[in-house]
C-alpha cells in the first residue's frame, strides 16, 4: 500500500473541524540514510489537546507551528525499519516527535527507545507524557504536602485523572471539576476524590466554596479562563497553581490570565507553567513509582485505544468535545499492543 500523511489544509477557524486535513500519499524518500538517522514506521499517535496550539500561524517561539501543506505534528510510536545508528537496530520500538504519516525519518537521537519488555501503547500511555506529566505535575511543581487542599480542573482527562489520584495518595483532600454527572461520579467512586464540582450545571465559586471550606493549596490547571478565576480567588496564602493547559482557551476562544492579579501579589501565591521535557532527567523515577502504584492496584489508569488512520482528524477533535474517556491513543497496527519479547 502507499505511505499517507495527514495534512493541514487550512488553518482552524474557531471550533475545531477535521476537514482541515486532508490524506496525501506520502512523497517516498529515495536518498540514502544520512548517518545517524532511523526511518521508523509509525503505527500509534497521541491526541493531546495542546497539538491544537501548533495549528496556529508561527508566532510563539516556544512551540512548532504546522505550516499548511504539510502533515499534522503529533507524538508517535513505532518500529525502526532501516537504521544508520548503531543504537539503535531495525526491529527496536521507539517513540518520537512524530507527524501523522506512515513513515518518519530523523536522527536517531531524537527517538526513544522502548523497552522490549512493553508495547508502544503501554510507552506512550500507562508510562507516557500524561501519566508523567501530572506527577511533575503534583510532585515537583505542585509540591503537594499530605493534608493541603488539591483542586484540579480537566480532572477526568488523560492527565487531570492521574492528579486527582496522586494527590490522594499524598494525603490531601482533592476536589475535582468535570463536565457532566457520569466524569463526577468516576471522579468520586473510582479515583477517589473527596468531591467532584460539574462545571455544566453549577457556579463554579458557589462549589469551590463548598467543596473547598478551608481554601485551595494548590490548583492544577488543566483548562484556564474563567475556571483559572474561579480557583485564583479561592486560593490560600502561599498557594500554587500548576499551569499545565489551557483548554478553554484552545478552539478559537482565546488565552488570558486570571482577572484577580491582586490576590496572586498580596497572597504570595505562585503560578508555573511546565513541560514534561523539562524534567528528562527524572523520567525513570517517575514511572518506577507509576509501575509500583499500577501493580499494587493503587493508581487507576484509563486509555481511550481507536483505530484508523484516516479518522485521526475526527478522534481529535473528540477530545474538544469531551467524547474520550483517558488518554487518547490511535493506532494504525495492531501490533502496537504487544511488546517485541
Amino acid at each position: 500500500m502507499t505511505d499517507q500523511q495527514m495534512i493541514l489544509s487550512r488553518r482552524p477557524e474557531g471550533r475545531l473541524r477535521p476537514d482541515i486535513f486532508t490524506v496525501h500519499p506520502q512523497p517516498p524518500t529515495e536518498q540514502p540514510l544520512a548517518p545517524g538517522e532511523v526511518e521508523v514506521a509509525l503505527r500509534l499517535f497521541l491526541c493531546a489537546p495542546t497539538m491544537r496550539n501548533w495549528m496556529d500561524p508561527p508566532g510563539n517561539s516556544l512551540y512548532p507551528s504546522v505550516g499548511l501543506g504539510e502533515a499534522m505534528l503529533a507524538p508517535a510510536g513505532g518500529r525502526i525499519m532501516a537504521s544508520a545508528d548503531s543504537d539503535r537496530p531495525v526491529g527496536a520500538d521507539v517513540t518520537c516527535f512524530g507527524r501523522w504519516q506512515n513513515r518518519l525519518r530523523l536522527p536517531g537521537n531524537e527517538t526513544v527507545l522502548v523497552p522490549p519488555t512493553l508495547s508502544l501503547v503501554d510507552a506512550m500511555g500507562r508510562f507516557g507524557i500524561n501519566p508523567l506529566t501530572a506527577w511533575f505535575g503534583i510532585r515537583r511543581v505542585g509540591l503537594l504536602q499530605p493534608g493541603e487542599t488539591l483542586l484540579v480542573s480537566g480532572a477526568a482527562g488523560s492527565v487531570g485523572g492521574i492528579a486527582v489520584q496522586l494527590g490522594r495518595l499524598l494525603g490531601a483532600r482533592v476536589v475535582g471539576i468535570a463536565g457532566g454527572p457520569e466524569k463526577c461520579r468516576w471522579l468520586t467512586e473510582v479515583a477517589g476524590a473527596d468531591a467532584a464540582i460539574d462545571y455544566r450545571s453549577e457556579s463554579l465559586p458557589e462549589a469551590i466554596a463548598r467543596t473547598c471550606p478551608n481554601g485551595v493549596d494548590v490548583f492544577f490547571d488543566n483548562v484556564g479562563g474563567d475556571t483559572l478565576d474561579a480557583a485564583v480567588n479561592a486560593m490560600n496564602r502561599l498557594g500554587r497553581i500548576v499551569l499545565c493547559g489551557q483548554i478553554a482557551g484552545y478552539d478559537g476562544a482565546g488565552m488570558r490570565g486570571p482577572a484577580n492579579m491582586m490576590r496572586l501579589i498580596y497572597g504570595g501565591i505562585t503560578m508555573r507553567g511546565f513541560l514534561v521535557g523539562d524534567f528528562a532527567a527524572e523520567w525513570e523515577t517517575a514511572r518506577a513509582e507509576l509501575k509500583t502504584l499500577y501493580d499494587s492496584g493503587a493508581l487507576i489508569y484509563r486509555d481511550d485505544l481507536r483505530e484508523g488512520f484516516e479518522q485521526l482528524p475526527q478522534h481529535f477533535c473528540d477530545l474538544f468535545e469531551g467524547r474520550n474517556n483517558g488518554t487518547l491513543l490511535v493506532m494504525t497496527d495492531a501490533a502496537a499492543r504487544e511488546p517485541r519479547a
